[in-house]
């Protein structure tokens, strides 16, 4: 499957069950913080502790895609984890979302595979 980003668009519809966030109840509420190691193409493995609210996104992007758009501004915390910690996480982009009406919509999906390491959940 090609991916577009940026102002390319795909025609086809987003994942069946990608998560639509329209508010923090919506993320799984894990206190602390948690080890995570990280598996990008090309690169070595490397683990990374990740907390609070950025963690709560990770886990939703380990279980599947989500809509970017969201009252929470999900992109604050996609762009720590894209910039602080190195995860690869690309937007799709898609024209026509009848559900809100506007002209083209995003969603987020996870590239690298992630595995949190004290629980040993996959998403490649």
């Amino acid at each position: 499957m090609a991916v577009h980003t940026g102002s390319e668009f795909k025609s086809e519809r987003p994942p069946a069950g990608t998560l639509w966030v329209t508010g923090w109840h919506c993320l799984k509420s894990k206190l602390g913080t948690s080890e995570y190691l990280v598996e990008s193409e090309g690169a070595e493995p490397r683990s990374i502790l990740i907390g609070k609210n950025k963690k709560r996104i990770l886990e939703a992007l380990i279980d599947g895609p989500m809509y970017c758009a969201s009252p929470c501004r999900l992109s604050h915390y996609i762009m720590l984890l894209r910039d602080d910690h190195g995860i690869n996480i690309e937007t799709e982009w898609f024209s026509n979302d009848p559900r809100t009406g506007r002209e083209r919509f995003g969603i987020y999906v996870l590239k690298d595979k992630v595995t949190r390491i004290d629980r040993q959940e996959v998403r490649s």
